[in-house]
């Protein structure tokens, strides 16, 4: 039992395996089973048809949304039952950032998963060297 207490591999190992094995366990939980519907735009953010148009196309009747708000022929209609043109700043988008947010997640994942097998080498390591200095030469 003495080889056990003055093992600093052991206990390095042991330490950094509970701290970063739970990181890296609750890491891949969020990644894989974390809820993907709460990442939206806020509804007080959302952004104009400009900015989104690297993440998404819109088409209407064979015509992508950009088109008839350039061309002027999408139209609707205010309370009044008055008829005008779409413009622009009438489409206004939300979109689920999920993907960045598990992405970044996930890249976090990868520093856990690395020093959880550092920790546990040095782990498995202090435990071998424990072991053998208990044994007695005969």
């Amino acid at each position: 039992m003495k080889n056990f207490r003055n093992n600093s591999l052991l206990w390095m190992g042991l330490m950094g395996s509970l701290i970063f094995g739970t990181t890296f366990f609750d890491n891949v939980y969020q990644a894989f089973r974390g809820d993907q519907t709460i990442w939206w735009t806020p509804q007080a953010m959302r952004l104009p048809i400009e900015e989104t148009k690297d993440n998404f196309d819109l088409y209407i009747g064979g015509v992508s949304l950009q088109k008839h708000l350039s061309d002027k022929t999408l139209f609707s209609v205010d309370r009044n039952g008055k008829q005008y043109p779409v413009v622009s700043k009438d489409v206004t988008v939300r979109l689920n950032n999920w993907d960045k947010t598990q992405s970044s997640i996930l890249t976090i994942t990868t520093m856990s998963g690395f020093t959880l097998g550092v920790s546990i080498a040095l782990l498995v390591i202090g435990v071998i060297q424990a072991f053998h200095q208990g044994k007695k030469p005969d």
